[in-house]
């Protein structure tokens, strides 16, 4: 068993979160919040047998690991208090605002010998490990040009005092959209990109291509559009071509060269999410809780080591600087 405390009792941590961790199996025995009222609503809802208002109440020794939900430029510092006191950490996404001090927290996490899991819920969604499933056979090639696209309504200004709206986006959509077209095309390392103009909001660009592989990753994100939309393509060497929309369903478009183009030459849907698994397994969050569990008791992990642990991020991080430096944006103001 592993023994939790929950830090935020936010939006995030109470409805996300906290569920998600009972679905993974894992046991909070503790919340944290500076709202002790909305803590303590959370505690009785959930069965939840302690509630703190500060970090410097909770006994540690009668835990395991820390869940942090917390504002952006609080992660990294409770990342830090955690892995001192010698317990795990699952840390939601941006665990650090620039990739200076994200380096500084890994340093920090291989010293103390201790598992740092990042919320990249997207990893493990159910349709994201199915489409890595039917990539692993081979039986589609290799990955060439990788597309992925999240927009959403938010953000519309910076998350935070010195924290810059390019970051905001980065800290709110970018990074799980880089990050997976990252995962699925890893040797993209020539980045480049552009602010896109839109009516409302912002929206960004940014294309990593590798011209002795033939390789390209082309990840869009902002917040210019009415409600959350996800798609990721992979286009391979062979010519196939596998299509996921909004974690939903899956279609395969196969190549010109197919023996079977000629009886059929249209997409074949592969998987479809069923209309009764709207959870926490199926958006991931359960899953990559999972899989952090699995870590820390050094058991076998149900995403197949998907799930992002804090130097994954690394390739990320860096990949989106380097788009700030050549726009001579900072991460902050």
């Amino acid at each position: 068993m592993v023994r939790a405390l929950i830090v935020g009792c936010g939006s995030h941590g109470g409805e996300v979160l906290l569920p998600a961790a009972l679905t993974a199996g894992i046991q909070p025995v503790g919340l944290v919040d500076a709202d002790l009222d909305k803590a303590k609503t959370l505690a009785e809802q959930w069965g939840v047998p302690h509630v703190y208002n500060r970090l410097d109440e909770v006994p540690v020794r009668q835990l395991d690991a820390v869940l942090l939900a917390l504002p952006v430029a609080q992660h990294a510092s409770n990342v830090g208090w955690a892995v001192d006191q010698g317990l795990h950490v699952f840390v939601e996404k941006p665990p650090a605002t620039n990739l200076a001090q994200l380096r500084d927290l890994i340093d920090q996490v291989d010293a103390a010998d201790r598992v740092c899991g990042v919320g990249m819920n997207f990893r493990c969604a159910e349709g994201v490990l199915e489409l890595g499933r039917r990539l692993s056979t081979g039986r589609h090639g290799r990955p060439a040009y990788v597309r992925v696209v999240q927009v959403a309504r938010k953000p519309l200004e910076p998350f935070g005092p010195g924290l810059s709206m390019e970051a905001s986006l980065f800290y709110a959509q970018g990074i799980h959209a880089i990050d997976l077209a990252l995962s699925f095309a890893p040797v993209a390392t020539a980045i480049s990109g552009q602010r896109v103009r839109v009516n409302r909001g912002r929206l960004c660009v940014v294309v990593g291509e590798d011209h002795d592989s033939g390789t390209r990753i082309e990840a869009s994100f902002g917040s210019s559009a009415a409600g959350l939309y996800h798609e990721l393509d992979v286009f391979c060497d062979s010519g196939d071509l596998l299509s996921l929309r909004n974690l939903s369903e899956l279609s395969y478009l196969p190549g010109g060269g197919e023996p079977d183009v000629a009886d059929y030459p249209g997409a074949r849907v592969l998987w479809r999410r069923s209309p009764t698994n709207v959870g926490y397994t199926a958006a991931g969050y359960a899953t990559e809780l999972a899989s952090f569990k699995s870590r820390v008791l050094g058991d076998a992990d149900p995403a197949s080591s998907q799930a992002a642990v804090l130097r994954d991020l690394l390739p990320t991080y860096r990949a989106f600087d380097e788009l700030l430096t050549c726009w001579d944006v900072p991460w902050t103001n």
